[in-house]
């Protein structure tokens, strides 16, 4: 019970702060360039990981649960923010998800990492990813390291009240993304280093109601909308340590021209 209690504390400190950094973004005159590097800073915050390597969960079967979090720095963002207000600071968005994992014979592991829908009247915001590892060093090759390739999609959804040129704005956001990885890791015993190549492809939705302010391109301020499909190469480094039947796990992401940071505490069995 105080493992779940630290999770459920961790994930309700990481929406309330998304939550307040939300509603202090000021999102004002964007441009189709600047909306673009709005869903990078968005796409790389909200990408999946289960904090892991090419290894599975066991020869035959294993399943892991437990909590992913950390954060991603977000210049493009903050320069938006800075542009309305010189003493916003959104240089960095915290993210999370409860993790859960499935390894099934062949070599082939599940995972899945949500978020349910949480908030309130002025934010509310859900995450869903699914992806399927296979580890086919393990089935084709007598190799010193362990290969697999992953594939995941996933979903973001994300709506909060702002107020722009003094006129109260609801803002609704999508993100949306598909991904292949190649991963490399070495499982060391205790230690699992890993490192992880691959493309993403991202595609952002901007609905607004309220102040016509938001927009300065004609065609997104004359739907009050706006979408955009970007996409990137994504390098991770990380490692997992494995304590009886506990894991915590380090991982550096780069992908959309910025940097991301997780972590993650689970149990597998």
């Amino acid at each position: 019970m105080r493992i779940v209690g630290v999770l459920s504390a961790s994930l309700c400190l990481t929406l309330f702060t998304l939550n307040v950094q939300a509603q202090s973004i000021g999102l004002q005159s964007i441009d189709r360039g600047d909306f673009e590097k709005l869903v990078d800073d968005f796409s790389a915050n909200s990408h999946h990981t289960s904090v892991s390597g090419a290894s599975g969960l066991g020869d035959i079967w294993g399943f892991e649960v437990g909590l992913v979090f950390g954060a991603t720095n977000t210049p493009e963002i903050n320069r938006l923010a800075q542009r309305q207000d010189p003493n916003a600071n959104v240089s960095r968005l915290p993210h999370a998800a409860l993790l859960g994992a499935l390894t099934l014979p062949a070599n082939v592991t599940l995972e899945a990492g949500f978020i349910p829908k949480v908030g309130s009247r002025d934010f509310k915001f859900n995450q869903l990813a699914l992806a399927a590892k296979w580890t086919f060093s393990d089935f084709f090759f007598e190799l010193p390291v362990n290969l697999a390739l992953k594939v995941q999609t996933g979903k973001t959804l994300l709506n909060f009240q702002d107020e722009i040129s003094g006129v109260p704005t609801h803002f609704s956001y999508e993100n949306s993304g598909t991904g292949l990885l190649l991963l490399v890791s070495k499982d060391l015993g205790i230690l699992d280093p890993y490192v992880a190549f691959g493309t993403v492809r991202a595609n952002g939705k901007m609905v607004v109601s309220g102040s016509g302010a938001v927009f300065s391109d004609p065609d997104f301020a004359a739907s009050q909308s706006a979408t955009a499909k970007r996409s990137s190469t994504v390098m991770m480094l990380g490692t997992e340590v494995k304590l009886g039947v506990a894991k915590f796990g380090v991982e550096y992401g780069r992908m959309f021209s910025t940097n991301s940071f997780t972590g993650k505490f689970s149990l597998y069995f």
